[in-house]
């Protein structure tokens, strides 16, 4: 479960911030993550929960703002949206597609600390 690594890397960073800020912990994490990221949400749910205890963030909200994916058409020039995959047909004039502009981000977005 790849979660884990995630949720230990993205609350080193977490760390960081608390203690750069003065803080004394973090109330609410927010992570944004594409859906094409590869990541299992309730996973990442679970990951946090576990990974968190001890930490500036035990007991915080992890809030995970889903970014839905996107591909672009260069001949439309248009964005699309898509599902799975990295191969798409436009929806406008049914080419092949494969550049992705959203859907594979995995961010820390926000802390809010106290």
């Amino acid at each position: 479960m790849h979660e884990v690594g995630i949720m230990e890397s993205a609350l080193a960073l977490v760390q960081r911030q608390v203690t750069a800020h003065r803080a004394s912990r973090a109330d609410r994490v927010v992570l944004r993550i594409g859906t094409l990221a590869g990541v299992e949400p309730e996973s990442l749910r679970f990951a946090f929960d576990v990974v968190s205890r001890g930490t500036v963030a035990e007991g915080a909200t992890l809030e995970i703002e889903s970014v839905p994916a996107a591909a672009y058409c260069p001949t439309c020039q248009q964005e699309f949206a898509v599902e799975t995959g990295f191969i798409f047909i436009c929806t406008g004039c049914g080419d092949l597609c494969g550049e992705i502009r959203r859907g594979r981000e995995l961010e820390l977005s926000r802390i809010e600390m106290s």
